[in-house]
């Protein structure tokens, strides 16, 4: 579809997960949560309402979301010693140096006013991956894939957003981020959803 349409059509899809979310809960909803998704819906409004032009705001939304998403999580860390494996430490590794070279890139592009925001949603972005890290190391819940999945393509649909906008537009990748974007949301829903805090692993008894 055209930006146009984008606009209208794409926050439809976070009032159906607002929906379905409800209804998976029994009315039960986490405030955060929905929190989250207010900021998401707002994201998505304004993404294709003025990327560029409200720049500012949409880092503090996403800034915004993920810090809500890091909170709801916060109930999921087992306390416990973390063993801290090589392909651990080679994947987070590569998320920090997927971060700093899409800000990296970004730098000549965008005016420099803005820089203190897309730092700001760089660092959100790497706690909130953290966080999920820190969740699945441990290996405590049977539905810990999906939190990965979702956070994966959150650091992807987020650091290809800008790049999208400002480096090189194309539509192929919209529909990438649009798609990873609704994904990533609906697998962390899911995830909330399904698993109860510190429910262990019965694969791992």
């Amino acid at each position: 579809m055209e930006r146009k349409m984008l606009l209208y059509t794409s926050p439809v899809v976070i009032v159906t997960m607002l929906l379905k979310y409800i209804n998976l809960t029994k009315y039960k909803a986490d405030p955060l949560f929905l929190l989250a998704l207010i900021a998401i819906f707002c994201v998505n409004f304004i993404s294709f309402y003025g990327y560029s032009n409200y720049f500012r705001t949409l880092t503090l939304l996403t800034c915004s979301y993920l810090l809500l998403y890091c909170l709801i999580l916060k109930k999921y860390i087992v306390k416990s010693k973390y063993s801290i494996s090589v392909s651990v430490s080679i994947g987070s590794l590569l998320v920090v140096y997927i971060i700093y070279s899409v800000v990296t890139l970004l730098m000549d592009y965008i005016q420099r006013s803005n820089l203190f925001y897309m730092i700001l949603c760089a660092s959100c972005l790497l706690i909130y991956t953290l966080v999920i890290a820190k969740i699945y190391v441990k290996n405590n819940y049977q539905h810990g894939t999906l939190l990965l999945a979702s956070g994966i393509l959150s650091i992807f649909h987020i650091g290809l957003s800008p790049i999208n906008e400002y480096f090189f537009y194309n539509k192929t990748f919209t529909i990438l981020i649009i798609i990873s974007h609704f994904v990533s949301v609906y697998l962390f829903m899911m995830f909330i959803t399904e698993t109860t805090p510190k429910q262990k692993n019965f694969y791992n008894n």
